[in-house]
C-alpha cells in the first residue's frame, strides 16, 4: 500500500482535547513522510467540511478533505473516533480505524448502541489510555493483536521549566468536571484559594499552575485527561478519585494516598490538601515519576504514530 492515505474524522469548529489530538496525529503522520489530511464532519452533513482548521490547531499545518469521493478508495485508512461511530458505516470502501479517546462520552452518547458495527467494521483500534484498553479488550471483545496504543502529549507551554517562585496555596480545579463533588470540600477549606480554570488562555493556564500548590479533578476521567498532566508538569500536586482512567496507575502513576475512592471523604480529602500545603516541597517530590512520564509522552506519540502507520504499509 505505497499510495497510502490518512484521513482523521474530528468535529468542525470544536476545540478541546480530542480535535487537538487529532490535529497531532495528522501533523505526525505528515512529519513521518505520509499523505494525511483532517476529515472535519458536521452531524447533519454526509460530505466533509470545507472549512479551515480552528486558530488553535493552525501551528498544526494540517490539509483537509474537500469531498467524500476522495476519501472512499480502498488505499484510504480512515481514523473515526469514539464520538464519530455513526460516520463508521456511511463512509466505505477503505480501512477503518477506531481511535479511543474517551471510554465514557461513548457510552454515554451512544448507550453502546453500535458495537456490534464497530466489532464487524472495524479493522484496528487504537486506545489513549489503559482504561480504553481494558474497555476495548473486555468489554468490546476485541483481541489484543488488533488493538494498540496512540497516546498523546501536552502542548509544549506547559513544559517549560521556569524559575521556581514563591507558590500559593491556591487550589485549581476543572469546574466542568466534578464540580459537585467539590462544593462541599471548597465549602470547608475557606482557608485555601480555589481557582476555576475556565475561559483561560494557555498563557494565564501556565501562570496560574506555577504559582499555585494543588490541582484536584474528581471528574470521570474518560481518558487520559489533559489539565492534570498540565498542572503536574508546571509543579502542582495532583489529587484524584479513582474513576475512569485515574483508577489505573499506567494512566495516572501517583501514590494512592492523592486518590480516593469515595469523593465524599471530606475529613480525608481536606486532610490531603492541608499536608501538601505545609509539606509542598516533600510532597512535590511524589510526582517525580508522574512528570518523568509526561516529559516523554512526545517522543512516545511519535513512535506510536509510526507503529500505527506502519501496520498498513
Amino acid at each position: 500500500m505505497n499510495d497510502i492515505k490518512f484521513y482523521n474524522v474530528c468535529p468542525a469548529g470544536i476545540e478541546s482535547g480530542g480535535p487537538e489530538l487529532a490535529h497531532q496525529m495528522c501533523n505526525t503522520l505528515v512529519r513521518l513522510g505520509y499523505k494525511a489530511q483532517m476529515y472535519y464532519i458536521e452531524s447533519n452533513m454526509i460530505e466533509p467540511c470545507d472549512v479551515s482548521a480552528s486558530a488553535r490547531y493552525l501551528k498544526y499545518n494540517t490539509e483537509h478533505a474537500k469531498s467524500m469521493s476522495e476519501v472512499e478508495d480502498e488505499s484510504s485508512i480512515v481514523i473515526f473516533n469514539e464520538a464519530a461511530t455513526d460516520w463508521i458505516p456511511i463512509i466505505n470502501n477503505c480501512h477503518k480505524v477506531l481511535w479511543w479517546m474517551s471510554v465514557d462520552n461513548y457510552i454515554i452518547n451512544t448507550q453502546e448502541r453500535d458495537l456490534d458495527i464497530i466489532r464487524n467494521q472495524i479493522e484496528l483500534h487504537l486506545v489513549q489510555s489503559a482504561y480504553a484498553y481494558h474497555y476495548v479488550t473486555e468489554r468490546v471483545g476485541i483481541s489484543k493483536d488488533k488493538v494498540m496504543y496512540v497516546s498523546d502529549y501536552i502542548g509544549d507551554i506547559y513544559r517549560i521549566k521556569l524559575p521556581e517562585i514563591q507558590r500559593q496555596n491556591i487550589v485549581l480545579y476543572n469546574p466542568k468536571k466534578g464540580l459537585e463533588a467539590l462544593r462541599p470540600i471548597i465549602e470547608k477549606t475557606s482557608w485555601v484559594k480555589w481557582v476555576p480554570l475556565i475561559g483561560l488562555s494557555e498563557e494565564d493556564m501556565t501562570a496560574y499552575m506555577h504559582i499555585s500548590k494543588v490541582y484536584i479533578d474528581f471528574g470521570n476521567h474518560p481518558g487520559k485527561d489533559r489539565i492534570p498532566r498540565e498542572a503536574a508538569m508546571c509543579g502542582c500536586c495532583v489529587i484524584t478519585n479513582k474513576r475512569g482512567s485515574a483508577a489505573y496507575y499506567e494512566d495516572v502513576p501517583i501514590p494512592d494516598r492523592y486518590k480516593f475512592e469515595a469523593e465524599n471523604d471530606i475529613d480525608n480529602i481536606q486532610g490531603c490538601i492541608r499536608y501538601i500545603c505545609d509539606n509542598f516541597y516533600e510532597a512535590q517530590c511524589d510526582y517525580d515519576e508522574y512528570r518523568r512520564k509526561i516529559s516523554r509522552e512526545k517522543e512516545i506519540f511519535y513512535e506510536d504514530v509510526k507503529k500505527f502507520a506502519e501496520f498498513f504499509v
